[in-house]
């Protein structure tokens, strides 16, 4: 089951009522994860513990949107943006999932390690840019039609080569758990000398599901990750038209598979312009690009 999580004092922004929720949205969650443990009543009590959580989550925005807006927030509609795109995508995403797997306890722990690292990588950063301690880690001025020509091509691109419909999990991953991963990063440098880092993201369950059943593999194993940073590679050669990487237009520096510690570890030194978060029925796919 996921990590208990304890509250401390660096989750403090100086705001009592937004502190106080904060602790609040820790107690529930520690609550769903005791609650895992009723194995008579598992799905009830999983049901009941998650429905308050989405509930007060909801309540909480709605109330951290009003102060910010109260103060003259700068950032009020980047954040807005954050707190929309968790309550209409990121979590109805994770609540079918949970109803349609019986509150099965991959599901549970699914949505907790996802809610999880967002309310942490939330609270730490965006909720303290709002009293000015740090900056948000979002640009602003993300170019609407870029993200929009990107999640049309992304999701055209995942029925194409793995014959999966897919819909958006989330418009702003911040680097979230989702499950274990097989990361394949790519940088290039532009005619500008400007770098380009892209990252693209591969549920396990979802390489295994379709590369491993055509290979005949039900592990991950060295193979495998050949076959699979090779597919990446077409997917992403598929969507360059989209990225505008032109063949001969970039230079490519160096490509490689990164584990799952090193992706957070990205994420904590370098937040993407774009970076989506597709769910289908075989496992997620993320796509992070950014640019210097």
């Amino acid at each position: 089951m996921a990590n208990e999580l304890i509250w401390n004092d660096d989750f403090n922004i100086g705001v009592p009522v937004i502190d106080t929720a904060h602790q609040k949205l820790f107690s529930i969650v520690r609550r769903i994860t005791k609650l895992t443990d009723d194995t008579k009543n598992h799905q009830w009590a999983c049901e009941e513990g998650i429905k308050y959580f989405k509930n007060y989550t909801l309540k909480h925005f709605a109330e951290e949107e009003a102060y910010m807006f109260r103060i003259g927030y700068k950032g009020f509609a980047m954040h807005k943006k954050l707190h929309d795109n968790m309550r209409d995508k990121t979590l109805p995403v994770l609540e079918e999932n949970l109803e349609s797997t019986g509150y099965s306890t991959e599901a549970v722990e699914k949505f907790l390690g996802v809610c999880l690292g967002w309310l942490t990588g939330h609270i730490l950063i965006e909720d303290k840019a709002i009293t000015g301690k740090i900056s948000s880690k979002w640009d602003p001025i993300q170019v609407e039609s870029v993200n929009n020509a990107l999640k049309e091509s992304l999701i055209r691109v995942v029925w194409e080569v793995f014959g999966l419909k897919s819909h958006i999990f989330s418009e702003y991953y911040g680097g979230e758990n989702f499950g274990r991963t097989v990361n394949y990063i790519i940088y290039y440098i532009t005619p500008e000398k400007n770098p380009i880092w892209i990252v693209l993201s591969m549920e396990e369950r979802l390489i295994l599901g379709t590369i491993g059943k055509i290979l005949g593999y039900d592990k991950i194993n060295n193979t495998l990750l050949s076959a699979t940073k090779l597919m990446a590679q077409q997917i992403l050669h598929r969507i360059s038209s989209y990225l505008q990487y032109e063949d001969g237009a970039f230079t490519m520096k160096k490509d490689y598979l990164i584990g799952d510690d090193a992706m957070k570890q990205l994420f904590t030194k370098r937040n993407p312009q774009y970076s989506l978060l597709l769910d289908t029925e075989e496992g997620c796919v993320a796509l992070c690009i950014k640019e210097r």
